[in-house]
């Protein structure tokens, strides 16, 4: 026996009408939406906001607290969560275009000349229990030596038509993961290019202020928010409390300050608009590019004006998960 014994869905719903008191309009809805999307998925995700005691299930439900609601919550979360990685869909596309564009301006379009080892720093070593050593280029130059053979399209295309594979169709067959590895192990004056590019900014100025606003530390910490983001999107986590200590903002003059993130050292300190949503979409305004930032908040106020007009005391719960002043942030 377990300590969390298999449960029927008519026994679920009894439990939580019964023993913690929470109200079911509509058990029939209430019965194929726990068939359909799990007791776990909807009630302990989204419950918490619902709870008189949160962390508590023995406690109950407040008085007001429904199904329908917590149910309303969890439709909520899965359209941010679409919107969210409808955006950094974007941003990524942008990247990786930039990306390879500055290697084949930089470095050469040949693939024999791009995928040289002596155009990438090592990046950490890995060691296994076999006595082999590996590094992040290794693997990288493992990445591409794969899609140099790969029989499917369009790298078989190129590789018999062209007898080429340039880094704009390599970066196709890359995650955004692995792109952000060919960044962080290119040479110093690539990762510089790149930076400017996607900020909109003149290379000889990026470096001149640089020491100043810890422009490039802010892009490489954007880089690893966008992709917990990413990542988190794309496997159905919920999203809209969300909050990453291994991917927060660091420090940086050029994201914290007026017009950007506007708050103070110490509201920092205490992690506040270090990882939450509305983080993502401040940093995202950054950019030259705006698309991604005009996606996500576009959607977010769709999203959000449709579940506030049901359930309008959700407001001050959902801007302070998400970080994010409705009336200001979002058109």
């Amino acid at each position: 026996m377990t300590d969390k014994p298999f449960k029927t869905i008519k026994q679920q719903l009894e439990i939580l009408e019964k023993e913690r008191n929470l109200t079911i309009l509509d058990p029939e809805l209430a019965d194929r939406v726990l068939r359909r999307y799990g007791y776990y998925e909807i009630i302990n995700g989204y419950k918490t906001p619902f709870l008189i005691e949160p962390g508590n299930d023995e406690k109950g439900y407040k008085t007001d607290a429904t199904f329908e609601h917590i149910y309303a919550l969890y439709t909520l979360d899965r359209q941010i969560r679409e919107t969210i990685l409808q955006g950094i869909e974007q941003f990524e596309q942008t990247f990786k275009q930039t990306l390879a564009y500055v290697i084949a301006e930089e470095i050469s379009d040949d693939e024999t000349r791009y995928t040289a080892k002596s155009h990438y720093n090592k990046g950490e070593s890995h060691h296994y229990h076999h006595g082999q050593t590996s590094t992040d280029r290794d693997r990288l130059l493992k990445k591409f030596n794969k899609l140099l053979r790969s029989p499917n399209q369009p790298f078989s295309h190129y590789a018999t038509a062209h007898h080429n594979i340039p880094p704009w169709i390599m970066i196709k067959g890359l995650t955004f993961g692995e792109s952000i590895y060919w960044f962080k192990l290119s040479k110093k004056t690539i990762r510089e290019k790149i930076v400017a590019k996607m900020f909109g900014f003149d290379p000889a100025v990026l470096d001149q202020i640089d020491s100043i606003l810890k422009i490039k530390q802010a892009f490489g910490d954007i880089l690893s928010l966008c992709l917990d983001y990413r990542n988190l999107t794309a496997h159905g986590g919920r999203i809209y409390n969300h909050r990453s200590s291994k991917f927060a903002l660091k420090w940086s003059p050029f994201i914290y300050r007026k017009n950007v993130i506007d708050i103070s050292h110490k509201q920092f300190s205490h992690k506040k608009m270090r990882s939450s949503i509305g983080a993502l979409i401040k940093v995202l305004h950054l950019f030259e590019n705006r698309d991604p930032h005009s996606t996500i908040t576009i959607w977010l106020s769709i999203r959000f004006e449709s579940h506030l007009k049901k359930y309008p005391m959700d407001k001050e719960m959902l801007e302070e998960s998400t970080e994010l002043n409705f009336n200001e942030d979002l058109p």
